[in-house]
């Protein structure tokens, strides 16, 4: 099979495989903060349309964005270079950053050099200005306001049940996950 067609297939079974060096670089833009300034350079893995954000970043020194948090778990891989995030020690080349959902964070930026990661969110993507919507887990800059441990384990006992499979999903199986009969041109 060839690479074309192996890919097609691949596609056609709703795995996507991404090869980073191929996708092109745009300068990102938020069209939520019409006043913030452009940046950084970002290359889309996932579509964002999808509701998630896997993207992988190129930031430079000098560029120095809000501090914010997340509603979902985020990781960072550094390919290049140093990222630098107030209040914690630099990430270098192949360290890895996770952050529960609902803690701030300072700016993000760059060492002395340009700084390339992969961003990943592990869940529904939204950004908050912690001075506007306080983070539930607490700030960077305030440790009288970190919550311990790890209170998004709650969303395990919620989320115990696969709907999907005991019989609660509010419509029949095959509409959650489609026809698993194969089709004539499988056999």
């Amino acid at each position: 099979m060839s690479d074309v067609q192996m890919n097609q297939t691949v596609s056609n079974q709703e795995r996507t495989p991404i090869t980073i060096e191929n996708m092109p670089w745009d300068m990102f833009s938020d069209p939520s903060e019409p006043n913030r300034p452009e940046g950084p350079w970002v290359r889309w893995l996932v579509d964002p349309a999808s509701g998630n954000r896997v993207v992988h970043v190129k930031s430079w020194p000098g560029r120095e964005p809000a501090p914010h948090w997340h509603l979902s778990d985020t990781l960072y891989i550094v390919t290049k270079g140093e990222l630098h995030i107030g209040g914690e020690p630099p990430y270098k080349v192949g360290d890895l950053r996770w952050v529960r959902g609902g803690f701030a964070y300072g700016p993000e930026t760059a060492g002395t050099a340009e700084c390339e990661y992969i961003f990943i969110s592990l869940g529904p993507y939204d950004k908050f200005d912690p001075d506007e919507f306080p983070p539930p887990l607490g700030r960077w800059d305030d440790p009288s306001t970190w919550v311990e441990g790890y209170p998004q384990a709650h969303r395990r006992s919620v989320l115990a049940h696969d709907p999907r499979r005991d019989g609660t999903a509010p419509c029949a199986r095959a509409t959650w996950v489609g026809d698993t009969a194969p089709s004539e041109a499988d056999r």
